[in-house]
């Protein structure tokens, strides 16, 4: 099966012309047989009244066969592409100078006669022919009495069997091989010249088709032809350069929206991973003072089984903060979140830090403290964020850190207008060559000591981006077996500055 415009056009092309060599060659042929027989017509055409004058075909009034047969010898020994024939006025063949086997129509159609007769214009014009089914050109005559009445006619075939076999041969030689072989030539001249125009009107056609099927090949994620659109302006060129270049252009905007699909495809998986993470450390602080009631309660006091209850409420109401805050930040990667900057005693977050972490603190055997030079350092951010970056980081410290470690929270004055925040564990630590990724999602150390955490590693990527809305860099140092410190650096507010606030 022939494939490709092209091929089919020149397959289309193909068969039109040789239906077109056929046709031109009958054409040809007709209008050469019938120049012919139009030609002998008219060079004939007085051939029976000079045969009538000289012959007499009648004596005592009776048709003279045998002189009649002499006659007709002579005169088809002198043109043996003649044939002559006496005609009765009902059309009856008389005589004629052929053996009898030969003459397969006795009778014959007068209607061509009385027209040649009458209309010598309308040439060629055939009749009958005794000794064919084929009608064929004639020059006949009248044979008149001595009353000049009617007695018969005098009818020439001009191209008779003799004729027709001469001819056959020749054409079968000569004629017929020179008219294919001309029409032949002539429709391969076109034919050629056709298929290089067919070519070159395809080949932006192929070309655009390959482009095509590469684009699909590469699941339509890659568009390799952009230096293309450059010269496919949409105003020049034909219709296929112009839909050459709609399609590059439409190819690239395909490419651009799909890479866009996939990367918001990208931010809903690292979101929904964010909310599996983020989630599960509150939960487990308000497990661990359920477990506690459930297994402790009797053992405890009313006062001290109601401030587990609190603690409870207070990190489930601190976990449905952190769910909206998962929205937003969702929102953050598209740019559509703004911080709200507040005045924020540092003191106070750390302390609500400290009562919502000790209790996993404390299952997990880890020693959690908090230190600062000052009680009264206040900071310019937004409070829900930066409870969340210090959340992050003391959760996943305790986490990675071994029973019997510590974790540390540091506030350490640097300057006068900054403070450094850290945290520091004792835990397994991250390697060098770990480093450089430890803020990317799904981070999570593998070359310490042991992993203590099944987790997704998504927090210190949380912390990061959270901090970088505050203009805020966080860093880290560690070593494998020794420990990890995060840290970063907020300005500090002056006291008129935190009156003023």
């Amino acid at each position: 099966m022939i494939r490709g415009l092209y091929g089919r056009l020149a397959l289309v092309l193909l068969s039109a012309f040789l239906l077109l060599g056929v046709v031109v060659y009958w054409v040809y042929e007709t209008a050469g047989k019938q120049l012919q027989q139009e030609t002998s017509q008219q060079l004939y055409f007085h051939l029976a009244d000079f045969l009538v004058e000289d012959i007499s075909f009648y004596s005592d009034g009776r048709l003279n066969t045998e002189k009649t047969k002499q006659a007709f010898n002579r005169v088809m020994m002198i043109d043996p592409g003649t044939e002559l024939y006496i005609i009765s006025p009902q059309g009856e063949v008389l005589a004629y100078d052929a053996p009898d086997e030969k003459i397969i129509q006795r009778r014959i159609s007068l209607e061509p006669i009385k027209q040649f007769l009458t209309d010598k214009t309308a040439l060629p014009i055939v009749g009958d022919d005794p000794r064919s089914i084929r009608r064929k050109v004639f020059s006949v005559a009248p044979v008149l009495d001595e009353n000049q009445q009617l007695k018969s006619y005098l009818y020439v075939i001009i191209r008779g069997e003799a004729y027709d076999t001469a001819a056959t041969i020749i054409n079968v030689n000569k004629s017929w091989l020179l008219g294919i072989s001309v029409v032949a030539a002539a429709l391969a001249f076109l034919l050629l010249t056709t298929l290089l125009l067919f070519y070159k009107f395809t080949r932006p056609l192929a070309q655009l088709k390959r482009d095509v099927a590469k684009f699909e090949h590469s699941g339509f994620s890659q568009f390799p032809f952009q230096e293309a659109t450059s010269d496919a302006n949409p105003q020049h060129g034909d219709e296929i350069q112009q839909l050459r270049g709609s399609f590059y252009r439409m190819g690239n905007k395909i490419t651009e929206q799909i890479a866009y699909l996939q990367q918001h495809d990208q931010l809903r998986r690292e979101f929904l991973a964010h909310v599996s993470h983020d989630l599960r450390t509150p939960l487990a602080g308000m497990r661990a003072y359920l477990e506690t009631l459930q297994l402790k309660g009797d053992e405890l006091s009313e006062g001290e089984r109601n401030d587990f209850l609190a603690k409870a409420l207070l990190t489930n109401k601190q976990l449905g903060s952190m769910i909206g805050e998962l929205f937003e930040l969702a929102r953050l990667e598209h740019g559509q979140v703004d911080i709200e900057l507040d005045t924020v005693v540092l003191s106070d977050l750390l302390s609500d830090l400290y009562g919502s972490l000790s209790g996993l603190a404390q299952d997990k055997g880890v020693d959690l403290s908090v230190s600062m030079t000052e009680q009264s350092i206040c900071v310019r951010a937004d409070v829900a964020k930066l409870e969340r970056v210090l959340q992050n980081l003391i959760s996943n410290a305790i986490v990675y850190t071994p029973q019997g470690g510590r974790v540390k929270i540091s506030v350490l004055k640097q300057t006068a207008e900054r403070v450094c925040v850290s945290v520091e564990d004792t835990g397994q630590g991250i390697s060098a060559e770990e480093l450089p990724h430890v803020f990317e999602p799904y981070f999570r150390s593998t070359r310490g000591r042991k992993a203590y955490h099944e987790g997704k590693g998504l927090g210190l990527a949380i912390a990061e981006r959270l901090l970088s809305l505050h203009q805020v860099k966080l860093r880290v140092d560690s070593e494998v077996g020794i420990g990890t410190r995060f840290y970063f650096e907020l300005m500090r507010l002056s006291n008129e500055e935190n009156v003023s606030g």
